[in-house]
């Protein structure tokens, strides 16, 4: 995979642009799409059901939930479809499979590139200060890309074996997000409708929670998420647990691709 890395690189680049060329917009989509996302959770969940209340920075709390979830969902359902989407270059030229799902979550971090700067001016707007604790937030972004990646490849493998799992898995992401705390500090609310504290502590543990509490310590000077360094120890577990295990899992089925 490292021999192809050049490949990796291009193969990124000449998707986004493909994609960019569909549109008369081009790249402006890319940073749209997560802007108005942003904009109708804003109205949903920061307006009609109050949650604006919930934190002091609702706004930039918002941002940057909804552009750092998105590289991971994007990341999981592209990578999905490398193997099953790509079966003619699979089947007529032999290099490492695992280059496709790489491709593909270097293709959303090129997407998110785009859109940061949109989240950083969000920051600052609304108040934010630049503190020495944004120098984390690239590492945060590491162990993002790394863990999707390893997502990535799982799911390759699993589409690649299953085709309908691709139908409902962006049911599923959308429901992870919904359950990571996104939109609204999640732990605090299930704490006020009574949720068991088993259930609190999974979904406080959880990678997509994590990732995101991480990114906001990082760049939030107006909000402290629950469990502090817990959760720098806990996004570091689910790297060196998710991606290990995504290469062998999907190095395993590396013979069978492009043959059903």
């Amino acid at each position: 995979m490292w021999g192809r890395r050049s490949f990796i690189r291009a193969f990124a680049k000449a998707s986004v642009d493909k994609q960019n060329t569909k549109s008369r917009l081009g790249q402006f989509w890319q940073v749209m799409d997560p802007v108005l996302t942003m904009a109708l959770y804003w109205f949903l969940f920061g307006f009609l059901m109050g949650g604006r209340g919930s934190v002091e920075n609702y706004t930039g709390f918002l941002a940057v939930g909804v552009f750092t979830f998105a590289l991971i969902r994007q990341s999981v359902t592209a990578g999905s479809r490398s193997i099953s989407g790509n079966e003619g270059l699979v089947r007529s030229i032999h290099f490492p499979r695992a280059v496709l799902p790489l491709a593909v979550v270097g293709k959303q971090l090129r997407v998110f590139y785009y859109a940061l700067p949109i989240m950083i001016i969000i920051l600052l707007v609304t108040g934010e200060p630049v503190t020495w604790q944004w120098l984390l937030a690239p590492v945060a972004l590491l162990l993002i890309v790394l863990f999707s990646v390893g997502m990535a490849l799982i799911m390759a493998r699993i589409v690649a074996t299953v085709r309908d799992i691709s139908e409902v898995l962006p049911y599923f992401l959308r429901v992870w997000g919904y359950m990571s705390g996104v939109m609204i500090p999640i732990a605090d609310r299930l704490e006020r409708l009574g949720v068991p504290d088993w259930a609190t502590f999974i979904i406080e543990i959880n990678p997509g929670t994590v990732f995101l509490n991480c990114m906001r310590d990082a760049l939030m000077d107006s909000y402290f998420s629950p469990g502090g360094w817990i959760n720098w120890a806990l996004a570091v577990a689910w790297t060196l647990i998710i991606l290990p295990f995504g290469v062998w899992f999907f190095w395993r089925a590396e013979a069978e691709y492009g043959r059903g």
